[in-house]
C-alpha cells in the first residue's frame, strides 16, 4: 500500500501545527527573536549599501503567513531611491550614508488593527497613533483625488 504524498505546503502546516500543539511559544519569546532577527536584517541592509552615495531608504514588509497561526513573522527588506508612500504592515527607514544616519520614518501595523490604538490612544506610543493619523488623512486625500496615489 503506498503512502500518500503531502505537498510541501500540508507538510509544513502539519509541522506547525503539531509544534503549536506541543510547544506553545509565549508572545514575549516571539517578540524578542523577532526584534533580533529584525534588527539583525536592517544592519545587514544597511551595510549591504555603505558603497551608495547619499540617501536611500530601506521598505519593510511584514508577513504573517495564513499557514502557520500567526505564529511565524517574515520581514522582506528592500532599499530604494525614493521615497515610497505609507502603507499598512510595512515600515520604513531614512538611511544616509554621507551623515553616517538612520532613522525610522513610520512603522504602521495592519490596517484591521489600527482601532486598537486609536480607541485608546493615550496608553499608545504618541508617535505610533500619529503615523496612524497620518496613513488615514492620506489615504481619505488619496480617495477624493485619485491622481495622489503613487
Amino acid at each position: 500500500m503506498t503512502e500518500e504524498k503531502k505537498t510541501l505546503g500540508q507538510q509544513l502546516y502539519d509541522t506547525a501545527a503539531q509544534h503549536a500543539s506541543s510547544s506553545p511559544i509565549e508572545s514575549g519569546e516571539l517578540a524578542h527573536e523577532g526584534g533580533k532577527r529584525y534588527m539583525k536584517e536592517l544592519i545587514d541592509t544597511v551595510e549591504n549599501h555603505s558603497t551608495v552615495i547619499g540617501k536611500y531608504y530601506i521598505q519593510v514588509l511584514c508577513k504573517k503567513p495564513v499557514e502557520y497561526q500567526q505564529r511565524a513573522v517574515y520581514f522582506r527588506f528592500f532599499s530604494r531611491r525614493s521615497l515610497p508612500g505609507m502603507a499598512p504592515d510595512e515600515d520604513v527607514w531614512y538611511v544616509n550614508n554621507d551623515e553616517c544616519r538612520l532613522e525610522l520614518l513610520w512603522s504602521l501595523p495592519n490596517k484591521s488593527d489600527f482601532h486598537l490604538f486609536l480607541t485608546d490612544p493615550e496608553n499608545h506610543d504618541p508617535q505610533l497613533v500619529g503615523w496612524i493619523h497620518d496613513y488615514l488623512k492620506l489615504d481619505s486625500q488619496s480617495k477624493k483625488d485619485p491622481s495622489l496615489v503613487c
